[in-house]
């Protein structure tokens, strides 16, 4: 009798498919910040206030026009907007030779993602600046900027690149301003570019702007349209206090 079931067992065990093995489910990587999130989260006025750092003033220098003349411009107040966090309400003054006018404007950012984990970001934006004066040839500064940085345990700031800005290296984050001047009263529109980092970034706009290997120096070509102004480290946006009556 046992002999006749063995086969019957056997067909059986045969018939019954064996149970598949269950392989655990694999983990998704968690999605990336949507560009709006980090707009919302993210606060860069920091970045471009100049009394944002308690060490060193973060001013503005770039060039205008043809001639790549020097230009300074200091953001004294940054403000998110407290119904759109993409958009900044901006003070400040603006500098060419002796020409100093303050202006007010908005910087509003179209796009923020982050390009290296954990804390490096890329923010991409338009701003219009209007000088503000009675001034003859005050005007308007329109233009796009683009802005690395890097979220510290300090805050939002920009992580340097090479030790100085003659030496070879990176560059390191900041912000640029690309920007085209008008007014009524001038006759044709300048292009302007201004940048946190500018003097990292100078050689790539400038065509031989730095010489000297063994230490800093500026093109003669560029020293006689203002640039040998470069090493006066005054605070031009201050204003003189009043006379103490």
């Amino acid at each position: 009798m046992k002999l006749l079931l063995l086969p019957v067992l056997l067909a059986s065990l045969l018939a019954t498919p064996p149970t598949p093995t269950l392989k655990p489910a694999a983990r998704k990587a968690p999605a990336a910040a949507s560009s709006a999130t980090l707009v919302r989260r993210l606060n860069l006025a920091s970045l471009w206030l100049v009394s944002a750092r308690e060490a060193e003033a973060q001013t503005m220098l770039g060039c205008m026009g043809p001639q790549y003349r020097p230009f300074d411009l200091v953001y004294e107040k940054v403000v998110r907007d407290g119904k759109n966090p993409a958009l900044y309400h901006v003070q400040g003054k603006s500098r060419e030779r002796e020409r100093i006018l303050p202006f007010r404007g908005t910087i509003t950012v179209t796009s923020l993602r982050k390009v290296k984990a954990p804390v490096h970001y890329r923010a991409v934006g338009r701003f219009r600046l209007a000088e503000i004066g009675q001034e003859e040839g005050a005007g308007t500064f329109a233009g796009t900027f683009t802005a690395t940085f890097s979220q510290t345990p300090q805050g939002l700031a920009y992580l340097p690149g090479r030790t100085y800005w003659w030496a070879e290296g990176p560059a390191g984050e900041g912000t640029t301003f690309t920007s085209t001047w008008t007014s009524p009263t001038h006759p044709q529109p300048l292009k302007l570019v201004w940048a946190s980092n500018f003097m990292n970034i100078a050689d790539s706009i400038m065509d031989g702007f730095s010489v000297g290997e063994r230490g800093p120096g500026i093109n003669r070509k560029y020293a006689r349209v203002g640039w040998s102004r470069f090493w006066e480290n005054d605070e031009w946006w201050v204003e003189e206090p009043g006379p103490v009556l």
